[in-house]
């Protein structure tokens, strides 16, 4: 029997102009069988979602990557689509742990030459999008057939009362302890204590200090486990002679021995205990801040070898060099009795060698248990691209004269792509902006984002136009309008008929923002006229 990948299988997406029943459906997924035809249960299943709400089109993407995968994985068993059962979804499972096992074993001998495999949870994703795909498949595809049922042949676990959902679950998944929601990005209060457990937790000081920096390279510069293990000296002193900060070296050999420096060791190391080399460096990083800079860019080697610049907060930076190098290390050199040590920032007590990314992962898990904070290291990366994001946003939204628009945002979303490393912004990278924008306006969630965006253009396009009075009385309304709650029903119904009576006394053709009143001599007013119910 032939062995088919993923790749075998076309996936293309539907032009703007497609329509599913009379519906927009622009961007819907359709994946392509081995001969180039439509592989139209997935087709019906997609078309069916958009007519009905189920996801987002935007959020089909990730299902139709999952759904091609398990085609390919149907097909090299010689299984049609619509015979299948929980053994069959388990035999995938079972392969996708044991494919995902060898690769994790690849990466960790050599992290640089292979890609870091997939997650648990993303094998697990992948079988719940299957399970929901059979949920639909009867209902898509006019099958009299039910594919999930609570005997089977694909089980479903009964809904989940607790929470008071009626969506069901694979009874089989249920096993893996594993919730198939996405945890919470940990807040500025969770991660000072985490950071505060790592570094204050009874244990050797240089471990302390060490790990207290892993965890801050996670949630200050957003690198992944295994991007954290890479980072080296090397990378350090790149990033300072990219802003031409140079290490100094002695004029006098004997006398710069004498005064504590190293000729034995290398770059940042051999000035540790030379205070002149220090302060050239210290010196440098102070030139950076007084410039008001708040990075400096580390290349790193990210997934598949790629190489980015991440921006490293200027004060995190110096601690990296401060405490991670001129204490820490100096102290593993010592301690160890060598001269040489691996060029990774981040070492093991136990093998002197560089720290495994798995260990790193179990360093941070433990940290977020014994907070009580859900989550894991991963998350601290999320916390890094949500503050980011803030920082972005209120720069790029007061350069551009607070006006709202577009440019800014796909500004703001490719450098946050940029920085975690991403080929193009995602939509992650859009959840990480709409939480920039609920933070920067103060908004209890995403639902009034576009209201939100059309008042700050208006009052960007027309503030020329308008007296400082207006904007006052505008201010003074909106605190009016939010302590009536929800009785503001009365108000907003007056609000409308002010906006109706004056639409027709100014057509909308008219440029009113470019109308001074006070230029004529009787300006134009409004007076609204309450009718009578009696005659």
């Amino acid at each position: 029997m032939p062995t088919y990948k993923t790749t075998d299988y076309g996936l293309t997406f539907l032009p703007d102009d497609f329509k599913w029943e009379g519906v927009n459906a622009s961007k819907l997924p359709m994946i392509l069988d081995l001969d180039g035809t439509i592989f139209e249960p997935f087709l019906n299943y997609f078309g069916m979602s958009c007519r009905y709400k189920r996801v987002k089109i935007s959020s089909m993407k990730t299902e139709a990557y999952a759904l091609r995968e398990w085609k390919a994985h149907l097909d090299s068993m010689g299984r049609p689509w619509d015979d299948v059962d929980d053994r069959v979804l388990i035999d995938w499972r079972e392969q996708l742990l044991l494919k995902r096992k060898k690769k994790l074993e690849l990466w960790e001998k050599a992290p640089q030459k292979h890609d870091h495999p997939e997650s648990e949870d993303r094998i697990h994703l992948k079988l719940a999008v299957v399970f929901e795909f059979y949920v639909h498949a009867a209902e898509a595809n006019f099958s009299k057939r039910s594919f999930v049922g609570q005997n089977g042949p694909i089980t479903s676990a009964r809904p989940d009362e607790h929470r008071g959902s009626s969506k069901l679950f694979w009874k089989c998944a249920a096993s893996t302890g594993r919730k198939m929601t996405k945890r919470p990005i940990p807040d500025d209060s969770a991660v000072h204590a985490i950071l505060s457990h790592l570094r204050n937790t009874p244990k050797d000081a240089n471990v302390a200090d060490r790990d207290w920096l892993i965890g801050r390279t996670m949630a200050e510069a957003g690198l992944r486990a295994h991007e954290v293990a890479g980072l080296t000296i090397g990378m350090i002193e790149q990033a300072l002679r990219r802003e031409s900060i140079r290490l100094r070296t002695p004029d006098s050999m004997s006398e710069a021995r004498a005064a504590g420096w190293n000729p034995a060791l290398n770059g940042l190391d051999s000035i540790a205990h030379w205070e002149p080399g220090r302060k050239a460096v210290l010196e440098g990083l102070q030139r950076l801040i007084k410039d008001k800079r708040d990075h400096i860019y580390v290349r790193i080697v990210g997934k598949g070898g790629v190489q980015r610049d991440v921006p490293f907060p200027l004060e995190f930076f110096r601690d990296l060099i401060e405490i991670g190098i001129w204490e820490v290390r100096q102290a593993q050199i010592a301690a160890w009795q060598c001269d040489r040590l691996p060029s990774n920032l981040f070492l093991s007590e136990k093998t002197h060698k560089a720290l495994l990314a798995t260990t790193l992962e179990d360093i941070m898990k433990t940290a977020f248990s014994e907070c009580g904070v859900e989550g894991s290291g991963h998350r601290l990366r999320a916390h890094f691209a949500t503050n980011y994001a803030k920082k972005l946003w209120a720069k790029r939204f007061s350069d551009n004269a607070f006006r709202w628009d577009q440019t800014i945002e796909n500004d703001v979303l490719h450098a946050v792509a940029e920085a975690l490393g991403h080929s193009q912004p995602t939509t992650t990278c859009r959840h990480y902006l709409a939480l920039a924008q609920i933070s920067y306006f103060k908004m209890g969630n995403k639902s009034h984002l576009r209201a939100m965006r059309s008042l700050v253009n208006k009052a960007a396009e027309h503030h020329r136009g308008l007296s400082e009075e207006f904007f006052e009385a505008v201010a003074k309304l909106m605190d009016v309008r939010a302590a009536a709650g929800s009785e503001g029903k009365l108000l907003d119904d007056m609000l409308a008929e002010i906006v109706s009576l004056h639409s027709a006394i100014v057509p909308p053709s008219s440029h009113v923002d470019e109308i001074n009143p006070r230029a004529h001599r009787d300006p134009p007013s409004l007076r609204l006229v309450v009718k009578s119910d009696n005659p």
